[in-house]
């Protein structure tokens, strides 16, 4: 039934082709609340935008599911059409409706109103920052061994208990007072930033704010350094974490430095890198087992079978061969079942010389068989990198950052 409702909408669109003139802006459409995804790259408006929005508010509603990606079909769907050629976008979407809410295995979830989705954004835009859903991270407040400073009890009480925008006012209040409370004011306030996600924010405040006996402080350089990873900025990361080691001379906090370090040669694929840090890290007592548990992840890591996306795409000459290579059974399926009855239907329609409907039916064949040859493509790609990220996860999980 989906694909009958989306077989609809692409011939609404066939039919538009010959009717731009009549098409309309976006403004004061009435569209789903997963509009909030398109970005600002939105280079044309076309018909198509406007026989979605009316599948959107007329036809989806009576469907009785909704679609289990985000975006939606619908959304997708207009989203490469508003920012790239029609072909490209035609291949996109025929794609992206073969894959829908297949081999979820390979797609991360995001949490929204209506439950978990399954992530799947068109392979040339990036995903946004913070959209995956993963578990609750828990921040804790910095205290001074040295000078612990009474007055910051109320601050080190509300970050521990995840009252993050509250602690961040009581700084401000403490701040703007006359008492100078040095060092663990600055670096709790960094923690906090990046309890909330102002991951730019903290890095502001600590360029312009932070003095340079302050910046030298091997806490402080730790806890920027967590905000430059949150970011993906991993070269100022390790500059980061290099200069924190040399401040730092068998600190306590060497082997948290060690710690990130690895992770982010692993979040760099640097599989070799990763490991031998590990193997410094288990030089500390207290880190052996966590480090053994990180280097039998890295050795898994090196045993990985990667798909070849040039193979992948042609086997797909076999209709769902490439999706099968690629590990996306479901829809290697869905695709030999759609592209044969496609197939078909093209043949019978020229037997039956009803040749309109077959030029229509053989417009969509070809566009779901390409699309199963890009889509397998992409599908080998996807494989790799979600067989990479699962490494990164547990070691993430697994050093606790």
């Amino acid at each position: 039934m989906k694909y009958f409702f989306t077989f609809i909408s692409c011939i609404f669109y066939c039919i538009g082709l010959n009717a731009q003139a009549f098409t309309y802006t976006s403004d004061g459409q009435k569209i789903s609340t997963e509009q909030s995804f398109f970005n600002e790259k939105r280079t044309k408006e076309s018909s198509v935008t406007d026989y979605i929005s009316i599948y959107q508010q007329h036809i989806s509603a009576i469907r009785g599911h909704q679609c289990p990606m985000y975006p939606s079909c619908s959304n997708y769907g207009i989203k490469v059409f508003q920012e790239t050629s029609f072909v490209n976008a035609f291949l996109l979407t025929s794609d992206r409706l073969l894959r829908c809410g297949h081999d979820r295995d390979h797609y991360g979830l995001t949490l929204s109103k209506t439950g978990f989705k399954y992530i799947d954004y068109p392979a040339y835009d990036t995903i946004p920052r913070n959209l995956e859903y993963t578990a609750n991270r828990y921040f804790y407040a910095y205290t001074s061994i040295s000078q612990p400073d009474s007055s910051l009890r109320l601050i080190r009480n509300l970050l521990n208990n995840e009252y993050y925008q509250e602690a961040l006012l009581e700084m401000v209040r403490l701040e703007n007072s006359a008492k100078n409370v040095g060092n663990e004011l600055f670096i709790n306030k960094i923690i906090c930033l990046n309890a909330l996600g102002h991951y730019e924010k903290a890095i502001f405040e600590y360029e312009t704010k932070a003095s340079d006996r302050l910046k030298k402080d091997p806490e402080l350089i730790y806890q920027i350094a967590l905000v430059q990873d949150k970011l993906s900025n991993y070269t100022q990361t390790l500059t980061l974490i290099t200069e924190g080691l040399t401040q730092c001379q068998h600190c306590r906090a060497e082997p948290k430095f060690l710690a990130l370090r690895a992770l982010v040669y692993a979040k760099q694929y640097n599989w070799q890198a990763s490991a031998q840090t590990y193997r410094l890290l288990s030089s500390f007592d207290s880190d052996v087992v966590n480090s053994k548990s990180a280097l039998k992840t890295l050795a898994d890591a090196e045993k990985i079978q990667y798909r070849s996306p040039a193979l992948s795409g042609a086997l797909s000459i076999i209709p769902g061969a490439g999706y099968w290579y690629a590990g996306h059974k479901q829809t290697a399926v869905a695709s030999f079942l759609i592209n044969g009855l496609l197939t078909f239907a093209t043949y019978s329609n020229i037997k039956k010389e009803n040749y309109g409907m077959a030029a229509l039916t053989g417009v969509f064949n070809l566009s779901f068989y390409l699309g199963n040859i890009t889509g397998a493509v992409k599908s080998a790609r996807r494989f790799n990198e979600k067989r990479k990220e699962t490494i990164v996860r547990k070691l993430q999980y697994n050093s606790h950052l």
